[in-house]
């Protein structure tokens, strides 16, 4: 249910109104917040500063992850520190991707591992801004290569940085409920 502020309060000077008409109170909605993410992989509102992922050893400081190389710089001593399933790691317990891209064509046939170095050079980048961004699986069926990632936007910057090296045909296909993204490129 909005909340309506009252914002102010003003005699109407405009046409159909009388000389002793009262005040009129104008109401606007206070506002709007943005959607709270409904990503149950995101840390909860009360979860406590200062916590290492048992599994990469990413570090969880104020609100925000790091890679675990950047923990004793960013958080200071080890001390007070609890144990903590990073949103990646637990992603990739369950086998829940973000993003699924799809490369396929003739084209990646013949250029494959330098596709699979780009691949893995875009992966290495964001990773070290953002340790939750990484690949959980690359397979390959067919003529069609298709990888899984932790993050919907390392599955858009994979798909865009492809497309930028070796052009081809992309395509961006969103869901409208989940933390989700498809992406195809082919050539």
């Amino acid at each position: 249910m909005a909340r309506l502020l009252r914002t102010e309060t003003t005699r109407s000077a405009g046409k159909g109104t009388m000389a002793g008409e009262p005040y009129r109170t104008r109401f606007r909605e206070k506002g709007k917040m943005a959607a709270r993410s409904t990503d149950v992989y995101l840390p909860k509102e009360g979860m406590k500063d200062a916590g290492v992922c048992t599994g990469c050893h990413a570090i969880y400081h104020n609100k925000r992850w790091y890679p675990g190389e950047d923990a004793s710089t960013k958080t200071g001593t080890n001390e007070g520190r609890y144990e903590v399933t990073c949103p990646a790691c637990l992603r990739m317990q369950d086998n829940n991707p973000a993003g699924v891209v799809t490369f396929g064509g003739d084209y990646l046939v013949e250029h494959e591992e330098i596709i699979l170095n780009t691949i893995k050079n875009v992966e290495e980048k964001v990773r070290a801004k953002n340790p939750l961004a990484r690949i959980m699986r690359i397979s390959q069926e067919g003529n069609e290569l298709i990888i899984r990632t932790t993050d919907e936007k390392l599955a858009e910057k994979l798909g865009r940085d492809i497309y930028r090296a070796h052009s081809g045909k992309l395509e961006y296909q969103w869901s409208k409920k989940e933390s989700f993204v498809r992406v195809n490129w082919s050539r």
